[in-house]
């Protein structure tokens, strides 16, 4: 099996977040946390709350790369997208891809993470 690489990387899913392996360390390089919802209509969304790089691993577009698979897999599972994470909101301005655009709901109340 061949090591993941920041080009090749490795995705994880797990509970809340999709995290993002590009070393033989296995360390989790990069996360993004998410929520899943339905609405009363019966419209799956999935809220993406927050976008996470560990420190020794920022610098080299991984937070674009893992937000672009969490996306596109959110998609491809047919959710709507909620971007609650201003990196998500500020990613999404940028892309050029119409699929993105049509896929937004503006974020509620019920999509943002609880205190406590």
């Amino acid at each position: 099996m061949t090591s993941p690489t920041i080009d090749s990387p490795q995705f994880v899913e797990e509970d809340g977040f999709t995290g993002m392996i590009v070393d033989d360390t296995g360390t989790i390089a990069a996360r993004e946390y998410h929520t899943d919802h339905v609405t009363a209509d019966g419209t799956k969304q999935r809220a993406l709350t927050s976008t996470v790089t560990e420190e020794a691993y920022r610098g080299q577009g991984l937070a674009g790369k893992i937000v672009q698979y969490t996306l596109d897999k959110a998609l491809d599972e047919g959710y709507r997208i909620v971007a609650v994470c201003s990196y998500v909101q500020s990613w999404l301005e940028k892309q050029d891809d119409p699929r993105y655009e049509q896929a937004r709901d503006t974020a509620r109340p019920e999509h943002f993470p609880k205190e406590g």
